[in-house]
């Protein structure tokens, strides 16, 4: 008997931009914590991280992803996305953290 197509559902509520952009991030266990890598994917509900360091899963976490300003002025930004990590570890040595991204966390 031949199996039928595979249906994959996508849990994902917003569009994911394969972006590499550097981050800074911090989380607490009972002590500070904090660490950097690089964006593999971003989205205004999270993103996915890669870094030698990851937080555990379920570890609230606050990211700060940093780019230089659109306006050539050399100027650094950075966006803030405060949430918790849904996957982490493995051989992939990355983690993905859902929360949001809004206007209010944006600085320089």
């Amino acid at each position: 008997m031949r199996p039928g197509p595979i249906l994959v559902l996508e849990r994902r509520a917003a569009n994911r931009y394969k972006l590499q952009l550097p981050v800074i991030f911090y989380w607490n266990d009972g002590m500070e914590h904090a660490g950097g890598g690089f964006t593999s994917d971003v989205a205004l509900d999270g993103a996915l991280i890669t870094s030698s360091k990851c937080p555990p899963i379920g570890s609230d976490v606050r990211i700060e992803v940093l780019f230089r300003s659109p306006d050539r002025s050399g100027e650094e930004l950075r966006i803030e996305c405060v949430g918790k990590v849904t996957r982490a570890g493995g051989t992939t040595g990355c983690f993905g953290v859902q929360g949001i991204f809004d206007d209010d966390h944006f600085s320089h």
